[in-house]
């Protein structure tokens, strides 16, 4: 199980997107170098939209980047798609 995900909620004035930064949440499992782990930052970006379609919208355009391919999950697809 990877550490993204992509959580909808209902807001007050249309409807509310939830994600978590994969580049914040590498920097959170990263060490500095040393035995000291740099700050803990939330990883987690809220995004509010007015309706539907913006919402829609925006998840289409940026839903890959907050889902990144990890290579164990799609390992047998790659493989599979080498085959063809």
């Amino acid at each position: 199980m990877s550490d993204y995900s992509v959580r909808i909620e209902r807001a007050e004035n249309g409807f509310k997107v939830c994600l978590k930064d994969p580049k914040i949440v590498e920097e959170n499992n990263t060490s500095s170098g040393k035995m000291e782990r740099s700050p803990w930052k939330d990883p987690e970006k809220q995004y509010v939209f007015s309706d539907f379609k913006k919402m829609a919208a925006f998840l289409q355009k940026n839903l890959e980047k907050a889902l990144p391919k990890s290579e164990y999950e799609n390992s047998f697809d790659e493989a599979v798609a080498k085959e063809d």
